[in-house]
């Protein structure tokens, strides 16, 4: 079964196999947050070659069904053609020399899903059908994207939460009060109300205020008063 994970994929080695559509794009994602990307192919894209002069990826001209032990060096292979005879190939491959597989022709079958993305200010989401149908995917990434673009309250209240962190950190207050607190936050209706004014330094004074007071609370319970 698939979890979602972020992955840090800068300077990780990510081969494209196929030189297409789909191959472009899936090069283009990972090569924009710095991955080394290899493209194999016999024909690529005009925007492949573009990239290639400048130096953002590699092309290296070579039909799928040859490639063996090229793939061994890279982290994630990801499989762009048509052609889906040549997968199982690829996932023993992928068992043979440890390396993470995406199918962008298989949604039952793939190993790593490559969702639609979205996010604003420090808030990120990722969505995905398994296959069932990309354009649901991408109107449900779009009533999120809305929701986050429409809601300002939201980021007052993610950058008070993100104090109180640091804040309880710098205090030294110990992890399990740390987790009380946070859960005391999450549902207080105070601070939603100074989040909805957009007044951050009062939310963060607030959140101070109330970790303070907590943390003396429960560090009495502990000490038996």
């Amino acid at each position: 079964m698939r979890i979602p994970l972020y992955i840090e994929f800068g300077g990780r080695k990510v081969a494209v196999i196929g030189g297409g559509y789909v191959g472009t794009s899936r090069a283009k994602k990972f090569a924009e947050v710095g991955a080394q990307v290899t493209v194999f192919s016999l024909n690529f894209s005009e925007e492949l070659l573009r990239m290639s002069e400048e130096g953002k990826i590699r092309l290296v001209k070579k039909e799928a069904s040859v490639l063996g032990e090229e793939l061994k060096e890279f982290d994630l292979v990801v499989v762009a053609i048509e052609d889906r005879s040549l997968n199982g190939k690829f996932k023993e491959l992928g068992r043979k020399y440890r390396f993470l597989l995406n199918l962008a022709n298989s949604a039952e079958d793939t190993e790593v899903v490559v969702p639609f993305e979205g996010g604003k200010d420090g808030i990120r989401f990722a969505v995905t059908t398994e296959g069932k149908s990309g354009v649901v995917a991408r109107k449900v990434r779009e009533i999120f994207q809305n929701v986050l673009e429409s809601d300002k309250t939201i980021y007052v209240f993610l950058s008070a939460m993100e104090h109180l962190k640091r804040y309880m950190k710098e205090k030294e207050i110990p992890v399990n009060a740390r987790m009380k607190i946070y859960s005391i936050m999450g549902s207080s209706q105070e601070l939603m109300r100074i989040a909805e004014t957009g007044n951050l330094e009062e939310a963060k004074k607030f959140v101070e205020k109330i970790a303070e007071e907590k943390s003396a609370e429960l560090k009495g319970v502990r000490n038996g008063f």
